[in-house]
């Protein structure tokens, strides 16, 4: 009987998860596995359609760990007892909330896209957790990220950075690629670093941090949903990606630039330590921070790396002035990921793994007892409901009180 998986996740995002969601399910169906897809929406968490083949004993959970609860409090309905249960999760933190721990220990195991996050989680739990890197997928040379549609000459040197402006600035730091940028190649004009993010619209931390940049001739701020299409084409016409990040679980467009052939300017930290190596790419000392004013984004005093400017400075003195004499370090790129991140490298490790899960459930019994995912989720859902209330209560009360001391005041004139 061929294998098969119910993958449950976000197949129609245009964001690192979805994307991560997608390539994994491709690299399993170039295997030879079925794919049954559970598609959720990323805004509600609630079911939008499901394309099932043939019902599996597998669950795969490819779910942020943030919103697991919430996930489970608005899915009811999934089929947990009698499966085995994975959950998918990238994280790029050290630090893993007893919430998140307890609502773990429940599943049968964890897949994790770097051993940076096996290193976190194999400490919290007992369960197994496997590494299972993002699959790389290269598209063919493309024009569809057209230069002259944003005033980019064609001789120019491109730089590039690439975020999501929702993933919390702190830990994507666009500042320190720009001001490292700024302070090579600020009076050069055949070089330009392109900024490209989205959602910047939506995150108030972000265009704080941009809008100081906007007025430099040759940083341009682009906050556009690209296709796939249109950002590995963007990729595929840049020289140089640059990620002077606080934490990766993975660090896909890293990865999708070395596939390239592209030169790499990282953070030496996290996830991206699984493809990127001195031979291959430049990385970037640091030094370690821990997260505060983080407006509910993410918890406070999470660690981060800090990258060192002058550092970063000096290797992009060092791309600039000896550019085309980098060609091995640029080779050795695209080999690493061709040979250990494709499509069907990372495929066959997905078959092996789940061809011995689905051996084992004829000789075992089921999986572990699921019970608890529901009724725990349902928890931290209602908890979630009475902070609320009583922070919406505590509102209206203060602002009953200052309007009362505010007419004692008038009075009082």
């Amino acid at each position: 009987m061929q294998l098969s998986v119910n993958y449950h996740g976000f197949f129609d995002g245009n964001f690192g998860i979805a994307e991560a969601t997608r390539l994994n399910a491709t690299a399993m169906e170039n295997a030879g596995i079925i794919i049954n897809r559970i598609n959720y929406s990323s805004n509600t968490l609630e079911k939008i359609k499901s394309e099932i083949e043939r019902e599996s004993y597998i669950n795969i959970f490819h779910i942020n760990s943030n919103v697991t609860h919430e996930f489970f409090s608005k899915n009811q309905d999934i089929k947990l007892a009698g499966h085995y249960n994975i959950v998918y999760w990238a994280w790029e933190f050290p630090e893993v909330s007893d919430k998140t721990i307890e609502f773990l220990n429940i599943f049968d195991e964890l897949w994790v896209p770097s051993d940076f996050c096996v290193n976190i989680f194999t400490k919290c739990t007992g369960n197994p957790v496997l590494r299972f890197p993002h699959p790389i997928q290269k598209l063919a040379t493309s024009d569809e990220f057209d230069f002259n549609e944003y005033n980019i000459k064609s001789n120019s040197q491109v730089y590039v950075t690439i975020f999501d402006s929702l993933s919390t600035t702190i830990r994507k730091n666009p500042e320190a690629t720009i001001e490292s940028f700024i302070k090579v190649f600020k009076d050069d004009p055949e070089s330009v670093l392109i900024v490209k993010t989205h959602n910047l619209d939506r995150s108030k931390d972000a265009q704080k941090a941009l809008e100081k940049y906007s007025t430099i001739p040759n940083v341009i701020i682009i906050n556009e949903h690209f296709s796939k299409e249109k950002l590995h084409s963007l990729i595929q016409k840049s020289d140089v990606l640059i990620s002077l990040h606080g934490s990766e679980g993975f660090g896909l467009t890293m990865a999708e630039a070395m596939s390239y052939g592209k030169i790499v300017v990282g953070t030496g930290y996290s996830g991206n330590l699984d493809f990127m190596n001195v031979n291959n790419s430049f990385l970037i000392q640091y030094d370690f921070i821990k997260t505060t004013n983080t407006k509910g984004l993410i918890a406070e005093g999470l660690t981060l790396a800090k990258p060192d400017i002058e550092d970063a400075v000096e290797k992009l003195k060092y791309i600039k002035d000896n550019f085309n004499a980098l060609t091995k370090i640029k080779k050795n790129a695209e080999d690493q990921i061709r040979e250990n991140f494709s499509i069907e490298s990372i495929g066959n490790l997905f078959k092996i793994r789940l061809s011995f899960i689905n051996q084992s459930a004829q000789k075992e019994s089921p999986g572990k007892s699921v019970d608890n995912v529901f009724y725990l989720a349902e928890i931290d859902r209602l908890n979630g409901r009475v902070t609320y209330l009583e922070k919406t209560l505590y509102n209206k009360i203060r602002k009953k009180v200052n309007i009362f001391f505010k007419k004692i005041k008038g009075k009082n004139n």
